[in-house]
Order: C-alpha cells, then sequence, then structure tokens
C-alpha cells in the first residue's frame, strides 16, 4: 500500500450474531425517545473512508438509531450536514495551524513496487481527488451546516472525554485555547461546549460512546504516550454521564464501551500479509549487514541465515529487531518495505548503504500494546461502573467487535474484522462503513430493549452499503 494520509480522530467498531430483522410489534415501554441527543467522537459523527462527508454523516449510527427511534414515539433527529460528498479533514501541523485536505478514499486496483497484485483481489485505498485546492476545503470545513441546529447529533471528530468540557472548542480565534475544527462550525456559540450544546437541548435519551479517540490518538501515531491518563477519564466520564442523566428531563440513556485495538484493521491488516521476520538472508547478506549495523553503532542488532525480525525505531529512540506479536500500522508504505530496503538496509545510499531502520509510527510494539490494553480495560472499568451507578444501558462493543474476529453473521450477511472485505470498516481500517454503522445500532437497540422492556424494531443491515468496490 502507497503511504497514506490519515486523520484520526477516533473512533471504531462492531459486531452481532445471526438475527433477522424483528416481527414484534414495536413499543417505547413509556420511555420517551422524544429528544433523542447523541454525545461522542468520530464514530458518532459520521465520519468514515478518513473524512467527514455528507452520506457518511447521514448514515451514522444515531442517525439510524433515531429512525429505529421514531418507530416508537421517537422526534426528528439534526444532524451538522457538511456540504461535499467528497469529504474534508484537517491535518494538525507545528504552530497550531491545520493543513487541509480532501480526504475521503475510494478503493481503487493496484498493483506493487514489484509489479505484483496487492491487496485484498489487488486493491487499495486512495483519495478521491489528488491536490485539492485548499481554500475550497477550508470553506467546505468552516461552512455552516446546511441544516439548522439545534443539533441532535453532537458527534464531534477528535473530541475526547475530556475535551467535551471545553468552553470555546468551537472558538477558532488563534490565542492558544485548544479548538476543533469539526465542532466550530456548528458550536451554538463561540463559548459553548459539546456538553453544554447537548445538555441545553433538554434530552428525553442520550447515547454516549466516548473514550475510542482518548486512546487512538496514540495508537494510530504507533505510541502509548499520548493516551488519555486514566484518573483523567475516571474523573470527566462519570462527570459527563451525570450531566447528561441528571438534566432537565432526567433521561434514560446507553453507553458503550471502547473496543480492543487489535479488532480493528488499521492495526492488524499488514501484519498479516508481512510477517515481523519477513527478511530472508543468505550467509553474505547476513555477515554484511552485521558488518554495516556495527559500524553505525548497532552491533546489538544481529542477522543471521534464513528469516530476520525487521529493525525499528522504538519510543525512546533505540533500535530493535521487531518481535512477534508486534503490528506494523496500515500507514506504513510497504513498498518502501519491499523495493527501498525499509526495515533493513538502504541500497540507494552513497558511498555505502545505510542502516533503514522503520519509523516508529508505523509500529505498535508489544509492550505498547500491553499499556494501550492496560488502558482500555481502566476505561471499560468505569464505563461499566458509571452505566450502574446511574441505571443506564450498556452496550459491550469491545466484546462484540472481538466475536467477529473469526466472523458473524447478520440478516444473512457475513461479517469479519478484515480490512475491505469484513463489511464492516470503511477504507480507513477505522471507522465504520454504513453496514456497520447498521450493526452498531442494532448493538444499541438490544441493550435498550433488554434494560428498558422497549420492543424497538432493528434495523435492515441488507439496506445499507459496505464498501464500493471499483
Amino acid at each position: 500500500m502507497k503511504k497514506l494520509l490519515f486523520i484520526i480522530l477516533s473512533v471504531a467498531f462492531l459486531a452481532g450474531c445471526d438475527k433477522k430483522i424483528d416481527e414484534y410489534p414495536a413499543s417505547s415501554n413509556g420511555v420517551d425517545f422524544s429528544n433523542y441527543v447523541a454525545v461522542g467522537n468520530s464514530l458518532t459523527s459520521g465520519h468514515s473512508d478518513n473524512a467527514l462527508y455528507l452520506s457518511g454523516q447521514q448514515n451514522s449510527y444515531p442517525n439510524i438509531l433515531a429512525s429505529q427511534f421514531q418507530t416508537v414515539g421517537g422526534g426528528a433527529f439534526r444532524q451538522p450536514l457538511i456540504g461535499t460528498e467528497d469529504g474534508v479533514g484537517f491535518t494538525p501541523i507545528p504552530g497550531g495551524l491545520f493543513y487541509y485536505t480532501k480526504l475521503a478514499l475510494k478503493i481503487v486496483p493496484d498493483k506493487d513496487c514489484q509489479g505484483n497484485p496487492t491487496g485484498t483481489a489487488s486493491l487499495k485505498p486512495a483519495v478521491v481527488i489528488d491536490n485539492p485546492d485548499q481554500n475550497t476545503l477550508k470553506q467546505q470545513l468552516f461552512s455552516p451546516p446546511t441544516v439548522a441546529g439545534p443539533y441532535n447529533n453532537m458527534g464531534v471528530t477528535g473530541a475526547t472525554v475530556q475535551s467535551i468540557f471545553y468552553n470555546r472548542l468551537g472558538d477558532p480565534t488563534p490565542d492558544g485555547h485548544p479548538f476543533n475544527p469539526y465542532y466550530v462550525r456548528f458550536a451554538s456559540s463561540v463559548n459553548a461546549s459539546i456538553l453544554q450544546d447537548a445538555i441545553t437541548q433538554q434530552p428525553t435519551f442520550f447515547s454516549m460512546w466516548i473514550g475510542n479517540f482518548d486512546i487512538l490518538q496514540s495508537a494510530v501515531a504507533g505510541t502509548d504516550q499520548l493516551l488519555t491518563p486514566a484518573d483523567t477519564f475516571a474523573k470527566y466520564y462519570p462527570l459527563a454521564v451525570g450531566a447528561l442523566a441528571t438534566s432537565a428531563k432526567k433521561p434514560k440513556g446507553v453507553l458503550a464501551n471502547v473496543p480492543d485495538i487489535t479488532s480493528i484493521p488499521y492495526f492488524t491488516t499488514i501484519s498479516a500479509s508481512l510477517p515481523y521476520n519477513s527478511v530472508i538472508l543468505d550467509s553474505a547478506q547476513a555477515a554484511g549487514l552485521n558488518i554495516l549495523y556495527t559500524m553505525y553503532g548497532h552491533p546489538d542488532i544481529h542477522w543471521q541465515v534464513g528469516q530476520n525480525p525487521f529493525v525499528y525505531v522504538k519510543g525512546d529512540g533505540s533500535w530493535a529487531q521487531m518481535k512477534p506479536g508486534d503490528l506494523l500500522l496500515l500507514t506504513i508504505p510497504t513498498d518502501s518495505i519491499k523495493c527501498k530496503g525499509m526495515g533493513v538496509a538502504d541500497p540507494t545510499a552513497v558511498p555505502l548503504p545505510k542502516p533503514y531502520p522503520i519509523a516508529g509510527h508505523y509500529i505498535l510494539d508489544t509492550d505498547e500494546q500491553q499499556v494501550i490494553q492496560a488502558r482500555i480495560a481502566a476505561y471499560n472499568a468505569v464505563i461499566a461502573n458509571v452505566a450502574g451507578t446511574f441505571n443506564l444501558a450498556l452496550v459491550d462493543m469491545n466484546g462484540y467487535l472481538k466475536l467477529f474476529k473469526t466472523g458473524m453473521v447478520f440478516d444473512g450477511v457475513k461479517f469479519t474484522t478484515s480490512f475491505i472485505t469484513g463489511g464492516l470498516f470503511s477504507t480507513d481500517g477505522v471507522h465504520l462503513n454504513p453496514r456497520g454503522n447498521a450493526l452498531t445500532a442494532n448493538y444499541f437497540i438490544q441493550a435498550i430493549n433488554a434494560k428498558y422492556g422497549c420492543s424497538i424494531p432493528q434495523a435492515d443491515i441488507t439496506k445499507f452499503k459496505g464498501v464500493i468496490f471499483p
């Protein structure tokens, strides 16, 4: 795969069992769904295929959920729709500025640098438009939504559990305060916060799926250093849920937990086809590399005849060879590995070859994974406890997504967590496609029905699209 720009703003996931469309009479069992408000990050906003675009928002899981709520008295569900189907995203750069780019991805045919078919059926993601006009993108991103607010969908790409409390998150004034361009589009005022805008609407029912980006902003960068601290999450998550649950209408609600990153194809796809020890050497090559690495001050890197692990740069700047379980991330330029010596040595360097380790942001090693897994477990313990404290429904998205690793059938359609062909994830390997969002909505419905004794019909996932192939 070619190197891609991925904006990660947070995050996600799904699963299911072999269920059929509900045939029982719809009933709310007294639960008021007339004003449903959803709080979350990119998984809630409808961010998909690495960008925010119109049909992605229209197929967000809260919008699908709201459509099902309408069968039991649910009201209108307004979203801050963006006026482009090509997709808009931003990448932060040093100095507090933003680089705008058209980031929506599509699937196109591909061959690697050796002329061999790549990926699944020789396909790869590619941007919809190369070298888009940056002024146009900035205008599209900051243009007001195409429908008037207030907005029931308060999902904001890049939101963390702490940032939903930030006043001025929607104020782009460059005076050093944090702001989010996606929220700038539809904040009720420059002094508002995401949580405040949600509560002001006086929801009668709410959902919250947050914590994913608190993990993903670090994991997609190949590090464990950017994670939201566990004590910070334990402080702010109960405050956020409590503020919603005790707001004016005393709404009922549903929470969802954070999925394991190894259930997400962004972290598993490349390693499945390119093992950590894919460097095959004969005796002369091994001897030459041992001399080369010693010359460059890395005698601890040892090469041998046969299979060898790739070399990479660890978080502390030291070099190491990969170990079983280390993950190559989806953004790694595999052509550089196959044809330019990345992970071993650069043969084009002059006057002599030189070591060419893989940059650390392309790898999530087992040590980093252990820290991340522990943090996910800590977050999910808080989420479960808060659901119990406020007597709310809880969706185990972490557990459901793990089931899909081996494949699950829902409405006669088989889904897995495989990239492109699995049927759940969009072309960025992190966010869901429309069918994945429909499955998510159904899991939310199952949890709500079980908790509150409702009979809300589930969405027919066959009516939603998966990845579109060329």
